[in-house]
Parts: structure tokens; sequence; C-alpha cells
């Protein structure tokens, strides 16, 4: 029985006081993370240039029999035009010939 009231009174000779704890100090070693501002800046408005790149057609001409499968066909000023890959052909009897602008 005496050691039961032995106990509390030891507990309370400690200095233990209301929700504080004491631990043992460690020193820590903090490492210091570096911190990167990036700034960036708007680059002015500037129009850019375009360039329109002419490419002439592979063929200057084609018989009737020979278009190609994906050619397309308009009429212009009641003129008939293949269109293929962007190539203009105005026809001309039984073949169409290579024009740069349709007219």
């Amino acid at each position: 029985m005496t050691f039961g009231l032995a106990t509390p009174s030891v507990a309370e000779a400690k200095g233990h006081k209301h929700g504080h704890h004491h631990h043992k100090h460690h020193k820590h070693k903090h490492k210091h993370h570096k911190h990167h501002v990036v700034v960036v800046k708007k680059k002015p408005k500037r129009h850019k240039k375009v360039v329109v790149v002419h490419k002439y057609p592979k063929h200057r001409h084609y018989h009737r029999s020979r278009l190609p499968e994906i050619a397309t066909f308009a009429v212009i000023a009641g003129a008939t035009y293949a269109i293929i890959d962007n190539h203009y052909y105005k026809r001309r009897g039984d073949g169409y010939e290579y024009v740069a602008k349709p007219r």
C-alpha cells in the first residue's frame, strides 16, 4: 500500500505541469532550400511575316485519260479546270495545261 501512495507524490515532485511535456533538446541541422524566382516578361507583339511558297507542279500538262484520281474539276468563267495538288490545269482539247491563275 505504501507503494501506491508514493507513486503519485513522486510524479508531482518531478514537476509535470498540466499539458506541458519536457523533451530532450536536440540540435537539428536544417537544410536551407534555395527558392528560385522566375520572372517572365511578356514580349512585345510582333507581326509575323507570312511567306507564301509557290511550288511548281510536277507536270506541265496532262492528257484527259491520264488525269490522277484525286483531280477536282471546276468551271470558272466558262472554262473547265482540273485542280491537282492545288495547281490549276486549264482544259484545251483532250489535254489539260498548267496555268498559274485561273481566269
